[in-house]
């Protein structure tokens, strides 16, 4: 096809401009993926509790672990987890006795589940960021503290659990975890534990006390530094395989609640010459990270 020659010297301007810009320097640029969007109830229509509260567990593939969350409800935006005594808490010494299964079951005021699906998991070591809001509404009884197993009673527990021996638990089998918990009251350094569970579930405080009750907490965390630092004796940081809630106030009794806006988890932009822009999660050790990453 025959060309005329302004069409030619038009096509060459455009061709070697394009080789320009192409042989260039190469400007990196930070993107963050696309979160990983575990539970978001922004537009979450209401759900009463019992049965359909249920039906929703279900339908989105949340399972139960500890307990019966017959108190809990949808509403505003935001999953309420409310822990209060029930029939099953009130039968609770003859039922330890004659029906455990019952009661692990169906006591109503520590109530643990997953709420990530089956299959779930996601590589430790590409540094993955959690981000959730929360706000803390009711504390269980002033005497509560996670460090006493006579004791450990708390508002709010957002757990990750990792690829690891899974460790029996009220009956329910809880690989190694991380749980992120609103605290009655502050302890000296970042992570605590009940000497009951310490071998499986580390606790890292993201609040404490009565001050911001009813205040939407909005928290970020690197999974990776935290389970270094909750697990220092583990040198290898398993695979994410779960997230889970869970709320309690069984061991003094009383009334705890919370609510759950969204939980997502981003891997953090990097670049491969200016390193992360998201600064370290509190308290944590520096990450090593995989030459070449």
């Amino acid at each position: 096809m025959h060309m005329k020659p302004c069409v030619r010297r038009f096509i060459a301007g455009i061709l070697t401009g394009a080789l320009v810009f192409i042989k260039g320097p190469v400007i990196a640029v930070a993107v963050e993926a696309s979160p990983v969007v575990i539970a978001d109830f922004s537009h979450q229509d209401a759900v009463s509790p019992g049965e359909p509260f249920y039906r929703w567990m279900e339908k989105n593939g949340w399972q139960r672990g500890i307990g019966d969350p017959c108190y809990f409800f949808i509403d505003d935006g935001q999953l309420r987890l409310v822990s209060k005594p029930g029939p099953v808490y009130d039968a609770r010494f003859r039922l330890a006795l004659f029906h455990r299964e019952k009661l692990l079951r169906g006591i109503e005021n520590k109530v643990l589940m997953r709420i990530t699906p089956e299959g779930f998991r996601i590589d430790a070591e590409a540094d993955p960021l959690i981000r959730f809001t929360f706000t803390p509404l009711v504390l269980p009884s002033p005497e509560a503290d996670l460090r006493d197993s006579g004791k450990n009673d708390a508002a709010f527990y957002l757990l990750v659990f990792f690829d690891s021996t899974a460790r029996e638990f009220e009956g329910y089998e809880i690989p190694r975890s991380v749980a992120y918990v609103w605290a009655n009251r502050p302890w000296s350094g970042p992570v605590a534990s009940d000497p009951d569970y310490a071998d499986f579930m580390r606790y890292i405080a993201v609040g404490f006390g009565k001050e911001r009750l009813g205040r939407r907490q909005n928290v970020a965390r690197r999974i990776t530094e935290d389970y270094r630092l909750a697990f220092p004796e583990h040198e290898q940081v398993p695979d994410i395989i779960g997230v889970g809630l869970m709320i309690d106030s069984n061991t003094l009794g009383g009334r705890a609640e919370s609510a759950l806006s969204r939980v997502h988890m981003v891997m953090p932009p990097r670049t491969p010459d200016s390193g992360d822009d998201l600064p370290p999660s509190p308290g944590s050790r520096p990450t090593p990270r995989t030459p070449g990453f």
